[in-house]
């Protein structure tokens, strides 16, 4: 079915075929046709009758709509460019696999100090969770939160791969990491740019809003349209996961107004302090969150305990007291 044989080797005669038969075809619009067309057939064939409130549901669908996004800019935009087929599989498996030099990556931490934040993730993340189960309820301040230091301290589960990496290469080689401490953000744009879902904005960033720029659109239009594919991907992973049409339309709005707060940002001369620039940004953060993380809220207990953070039944692991209210 989804991850079934035939489907996995259905990605990679259509990665072959892709390269050595489309990337060759001298028309554009007959490249577009024809990746759109294999690109979607796929898709629907891999997420068709995914298990709802799953977890590897939203990997799935995730990992289709990337990787079509970065073939299709491979594939269309990269004609001009030699690109071998090497570079061109490099490319690929970087979504899977997104591994860089260390002397890549700023102001790294040291192994020690990663593998403290790693611990402190892993507790907070446990003790949130069991949190989020005992307390179930509607969409509220205090569970948006809630979800959202979830959604932050669960990254430890990458934090880890990324220690084990830079272990084993001598800290040649590192991982990209999921987040950056997006609660430092001081600006939307910082947010998504620099700060939440690295290997996603990344992947975005390349193989949309730069060909976009290329093609001699203005930043403004680029990184809209960026935000409103990501949009429909996120629209696309909510129906997957919660088989709800009421999800789709608040979901997209949540990415779209992101897109225009962005647009807003870089084309505003506004000067304010660190610290307003700061509260502006969370407060809009807040505001919006319901549009996107409202359905998994809404679902509560039924959603948490069928996606436990990982290592979440090893007894061995210490948990935190639970306070004692509410919301």
């Amino acid at each position: 079915m989804a991850l079934s044989l035939p489907i996995l080797i259905g990605w990679l005669v259509y990665i072959i075929i892709a390269y050595y038969c489309i990337y060759s075809i001298s028309n554009i619009l007959t490249r577009i046709i024809l990746i759109l067309i294999l690109c979607l057939s796929l898709t629907y064939l891999t997420c068709h009758n995914l298990p709802v409130f799953h977890l590897s549901s939203l990997f799935i669908v995730a990992l289709c709509w990337l990787t079509s996004i970065r073939l299709f800019h491979l594939i269309i935009f990269s004609k001009n460019n030699s690109l071998t087929f090497k570079s061109y599989l490099l490319k690929l498996l970087w979504i899977y696999f997104p591994i860089q030099t260390s002397t890549s990556v700023k102001n790294q931490w040291s192994i020690i100090l990663s593998i403290i934040l790693i611990i402190i993730k892993l507790l907070t993340s446990h003790w949130v969770h069991r949190w989020l189960i005992n307390c179930a309820g509607g969409i509220n301040f205090e569970r948006i939160v809630m979800f959202y230091m979830s959604i932050m301290t669960t990254s430890y589960a990458i934090d880890i791969q990324v220690i084990l990496i830079r272990i084993l290469t001598r800290d040649k080689y590192t991982m990209e990491s999921f987040t950056n401490f997006p609660i430092f953000s001081l600006s939307i744009r910082e947010f998504w740019g620099r700060r939440y879902n690295k290997i996603t904005n990344t992947i975005l960033k390349q193989s949309i809003f730069e060909p976009l720029r290329s093609q001699f659109l203005s930043p403004t239009i680029s990184a809209l349209i960026t935000f409103i594919i990501s949009g429909l991907m996120h629209v696309h992973v909510a129906f997957v996961i919660f088989d709800d049409l009421s999800t789709l339309f608040p979901t997209f709005c949540f990415f779209f107004l992101h897109g225009i707060a962005c647009c807003v940002e870089a084309n505003t001369n506004m000067q304010f302090d660190e610290h307003v620039r700061w509260v502006l940004t969370h407060i809009f953060l807040l505001i919006t969150a319901p549009l996107m993380i409202g359905p998994f809220i809404k679902e509560g207990s039924v959603f948490l305990k069928l996606n436990p953070p990982p290592l979440f039944d090893n007894e061995w692991i210490p948990k935190l007291p639970l306070p004692n209210f509410c919301p």
